[in-house]
């Protein structure tokens, strides 16, 4: 029974899943992806989205829809007690930054969970595949090539079984889903215990200019966000601390209007109308692999931390961009052994170090300590890079030329690019096949399907050795892109590379951030994996071979 007749099911149809499902499906990979719940719920839950996650998200089509309906982060107003009206302190939490060549999107944004989900699953219908909601996986089984699954469908007939074979799966169905219990994945790590009500509601005696916050969250705390994407009345709102009786009011909702007023000390904000409730524990845990055979874990699954930081929803996002383009490859039967491997061989330190930097936020917020409320640039993801993964490949020979400043194409003190970084974004490139086109970037070469392969030179001859060597591998998974330097003034007369797509460096932002010299007449590759990671840097033809040894079998 061949694995490439059966779909890929997704457990699961949070942030995690719709991107896995929308990579997998640019691939043109079949996919099913299903949902207990009966519907997409109303809930802002991870509403924070990062500048990586916006990178991401501009890769899949999105981002456009997405930017359409999300705002940055408003300012915090902080409220003196008792009285509860006058404003203590008002906070910038993440103050603006601005766009440079290499990092295009610099600030972060906020958008509820559901509309997020609601624009993912619009994207995915393109592909003609939908969210089956109200269908839950009970139960698999792994076979040598293909997963024995049991489902059932939830109905106004019924429960309806269903017993179906897939060639992978993928866990993104929360930290008590099924996936990771059946797999037989251990989940250590601590619990500790009540940590807030979160709620969207509908309220009155509130304006929507700010993020209104009172009291501290390790005894009473209460905070309000606007939800600009609906009614006017509509806010965000959570209850934390000690002295919240959580059982009684998850009984009792209509009892949280005391506790908002005790909270805030104010008599005019009334919750009217409840559209969301739940309740959520300092949950602080991860699996020690990500994966078993033919099964994988991501997002919640896998990992659950403090929100401080809004890592939690970003982080699930990385998960299911990652380990996507290593199922298209292994299902389409061309994956290395190691390929699948390298899903937990990179996401499990990233995990690691993320929940590290959320703890020790957590416990600086309930200790009051001043530092929590200076979340800086760390919770970007921008610095995130795998490094050392068993399936990059750094070969670059030589001296580099001078690391470009930071935080123009690498973020923070990375310094030059390596294999395992984040691949920077690079515009003025000049489409020199269709100059007609206007002006492109790297940006909007990269593709979720492909490996994008720079070819740096200013010689046609060194140029078309690598492009030689890259007719071996399949078109649907390879582009190449011949990047000529600034310098090179073309002549009608010249006789350019046989690459896929050949631009010009205008303003020498390619060179520059891949730490290349343009004035010298040598050749640079720069291997870029479809989740945007550098997976390959060398001086020749050899490095794309030694390169695709370890991706493709």
């Amino acid at each position: 029974m061949s694995s490439r007749l059966h779909p890929i099911l997704i457990a699961g149809a949070g942030p995690t899943g719709l991107v896995a499902a929308l990579t997998l499906r640019q691939s043109d990979i079949p996919v099913r992806i299903i949902d207990k719940a009966p519907r997409l719920e109303v809930g802002s839950r991870g509403q924070g989205i990062m500048p990586r996650t916006l990178e991401v998200y501009n890769f899949l089509g999105v981002l456009p829809d997405i930017l359409g309906k999300a705002v940055p982060l408003p300012k915090n107003h902080v409220y003196k007690l008792p009285g509860g009206t006058e404003v203590l302190k008002e906070l910038v939490r993440a103050p603006r930054s601005y766009p440079t060549p290499g990092i295009p999107f610099f600030n972060n944004y906020l958008l509820g969970q559901d509309v997020a989900q609601g624009i993912l699953q619009s994207h995915l219908e393109k592909y003609d595949c939908q969210v089956e909601f109200g269908t839950e996986l009970c139960d698999f089984k792994q076979h040598a090539d293909h997963v024995e699954t049991h489902l059932v469908k939830h109905n106004e007939r019924g429960q309806i079984p269903e017993t179906a074979a897939v060639s992978y799966i993928i866990g993104a169905d929360g930290a008590k889903g099924v996936v990771r219990n059946t797999l037989g994945l251990p989940f250590p790590g601590e619990t500790r215990g009540d940590a807030g009500i979160v709620a969207d509601v509908r309220l009155t005696g509130l304006s929507r200019d700010c993020w209104h916050t009172w009291g501290d969250m390790g005894t009473l705390a209460c905070s309000a966000f606007p939800r600009w994407t609906h009614d006017d009345d509509v806010f965000w709102m959570s209850l934390a601390g000690k002295e919240v009786p959580f059982d009684e009011l998850m009984a009792n909702p209509e009892r949280i209007n005391d506790y908002v007023k005790k909270a805030t000390d104010r008599s005019d904000i009334k919750i009217t109308e409840f559209l969301s409730l739940s309740r959520f524990k300092w949950n602080i845990r991860m699996v020690p692999e990500f994966g078993r055979d033919r099964v994988f874990v991501a997002g919640d699954a896998a990992h659950v931390h403090s929100p401080t930081g809004g890592q939690g929803m970003n982080s699930s996002v990385m998960d299911g961009f990652n380990l996507a383009w290593k199922l298209a490859l292994a299902h389409k039967g061309i994956a290395s052994p190691m390929l699948l491997q390298s899903y937990t061989d990179e996401r499990l330190p990233v995990i690691r170090k993320m929940l590290e930097v959320t703890t020790d936020l957590l416990d600086k917020t309930l200790a009051k300590d001043e530092s929590a409320l200076d979340r800086g640039r760390k919770f970007h993801q921008l610095d995130i890079n795998y490094r050392g993964s068993p399936i990059v490949l750094d070969q670059r020979l030589g001296p580099l030329t001078e690391a470009p400043p930071a935080d123009i194409y690498t973020f923070g003190q990375l310094g030059s690019v390596q294999a395992g970084d984040r691949a920077p974004d690079a515009p003025g490139l000049l489409d020199l096949k269709d100059s007609s086109s206007g002006l492109t970037s790297l940006f909007r070469i990269f593709a979720p399907a492909k490996h994008t392969v720079l070819i740096l030179s200013a010689s046609t001859p060194l140029a078309d050795s690598v492009i030689d060597v890259l007719r071996d591998y399949p078109a649907d998974i390879v582009q190449s892109v011949a990047v000529l330097p600034g310098r090179v003034a073309v002549r009608e007369t010249e006789v350019l590379p046989k690459a896929d797509l050949i631009v010009k460096d205008t303003d020498g932002h390619v060179y520059e951030g891949y730490s290349v010299d343009p004035w010298k007449e040598e050749l640079a590759v720069i291997i870029v994996r479809p989740d945007g990671f550098v997976g390959g840097v060398g001086n020749g033809a050899q490095t794309v071979k030694d390169y695709f040894q370890r991706i493709l079998n």
